[in-house]
């Protein structure tokens, strides 16, 4: 008999959710064979089996935490000792069963990304956007694609927003007594009904007449203070509020989001951009607005480094990178996850958008790799999908700066001397104030803006 204890998945994790069994007491199983889904901070990843034999005992039950270290799975082996599991077996070998992150969640991604913003034709005034009309489907190829990928949260949509029509729906009950209050006024009743409303806290206008004439009757009042004592009942056995544990890829991104936002010290910049011509430029185009402004990030980076750089408090250290791996906020059925495009400086306009659009199909499918999850060292992150103007990120876990965007609206613009309607999105960055200061924050900012204005310059490699 083995017993195989779970393993320390390469996180630093000290516990992981079962997500589902795959086997059964009494299975007999392969070297390698899958055995469960194991629910990481960054993904489901596949449990493979590091012995052939027979299930005697699962530990743990679906949907239970168990801690790294703890008894998982009882092993009856026979006469044959079986495959000895590899020491210290974490992720690596394992494969990204379900790779979902809250994005912002296990990289601590506030807020979505990824996704295309969507063009509000409206003044600074409230957004008039339904975002689920908003989430539908990825734009068709002669507009700027839009790919869902913003913390929490809607899929690929297209289309422009509309406002829906609200509905009020009237019981017939409540319907033929206002139709009846219209034609025939107040409610009349005998003054012993209308004392017998009154002791029993009865408002006679709302009770449906039956006698003759419109009425009201005792029976009437009655059957009404029958009625609202059910009601009344009703509500008081309903529950007040509801709790449930918090598990999995939202314990985790509650855990990260917090430790992110008391340990770093954040601060934000913002700045009204003119993208008038680079969403001109994404709808005439190969390259979506995402993939144009990831470039326009891009080429700010390359004159200010620090964004990419990484504090070790521990250490008192600064890490810099030879390459920028752009992290893409995904909005998935399981939360937001933050899909790194590496060495993304290489790739042009075109390359972003093709890379872009596989990360987030296979972030929603859990196809996306652990490497893929964690390598990223700066964030974008695309409110804008929402409706929103803007908002300020909190920092990926060991990152120096996230970049929002919000929605692009039509805004009354000087641009050429005159006043003119043009496109106009609010950019923001949001940076640890460690690696970087006010002056190289907004510097990074204006060079963003600066390629978002004249965006022949996105295309440059």
């Amino acid at each position: 008999m083995k017993t195989f204890l779970l393993p320390d998945l390469g996180e630093g994790l000290t516990d992981s959710e079962i997500v589902a069994w795959k086997v059964a007491e009494g299975d007999t199983v392969e070297l390698n064979q899958p055995l469960a889904d194991i629910e990481t901070a960054k993904a489901v990843v596949e449990l493979p089996s590091p012995y052939e034999g027979v299930i005697a005992k699962l530990h743990a039950g679906e949907g239970e935490t168990v801690d790294v270290g703890a008894p998982l799975i009882d092993f009856d082996l026979g006469d044959d000792d079986g495959a000895a599991p590899a020491a210290g077996m974490t992720a690596a070998g394992m494969t990204d069963a379900a790779a979902t992150t809250d994005a912002v969640a296990t990289t601590d991604a506030p807020g979505p990304v990824g996704e295309e913003p969507d063009v509000v034709s409206a003044p600074a005034s409230a957004p008039e956007t339904n975002v689920a009309a908003q989430a539908e489907a990825v734009a068709a190829d002669d507009k700027p694609e839009k790919i869902s990928v913003l913390v929490g949260s809607v899929t690929v949509h297209g289309g422009k927003p509309t406002r829906s029509k609200r509905t009020w729906d009237v019981e017939p009950f409540e319907r033929a007594a206002l139709e009846h209050t219209q034609r025939r006024g107040p409610n009349r009743a005998m003054p012993p009904v209308r004392k017998l409303a009154k002791d029993r806290g009865i408002d006679l206008q709302s009770v449906r007449p039956s006698g003759a004439d419109g009425l009201v009757t005792r029976a009437d009042v009655e059957g009404a203070g029958t009625a609202s004592a059910a009601s009344a009942a009703s509500a008081l056995a309903a529950p007040a509020s509801t709790r449930e544990k918090v598990t999995g890829l939202r314990k985790h991104t509650a855990a990260a989001m917090t430790k992110s936002a008391l340990t770093v010290p954040h601060a934000a910049t913002f700045h009204q951009v003119d993208v008038t011509e680079t969403l001109a430029l994404a709808k005439s185009g190969d390259a979506s607005f995402l993939a144009l402004a990831s470039r326009a990030i891009l080429l700010a980076a390359k004159r200010w480094p620090e964004v990419t750089a990484s504090f070790h408090a521990d250490t008192n250290e600064l890490e810099r990178f030879a390459h920028v791996n752009l992290g893409i906020a995904v909005s998935t059925d399981r939360g937001l996850v933050v899909a790194s495009v590496d060495q993304a400086e290489t790739m042009d306009a075109a390359q972003l958008t093709a890379q872009i659009k596989d990360r987030a199909v296979r972030a929603r499918e859990g196809k996306l790799s652990m490497e893929e999850l964690t390598s990223s060292n700066i964030t974008i992150s695309n409110v804008g999908v929402f409706g929103v103007d803007g908002g300020i990120p909190i920092l990926n876990p060991g990152e120096s700066a996230i970049i929002a965007l919000g929605a692009i609206r039509k805004l009354p613009w000087n641009h050429q001397g005159e006043i003119v309607l043009r496109d106009v999105c609010t950019v923001t960055v949001s940076f640890d104030h460690r690696v970087l200061d006010g002056r190289e924050a907004a510097g990074f900012l204006a060079d963003i803006a600066a390629v978002l204005e004249r965006p022949a310059l996105a295309l440059a490699r």
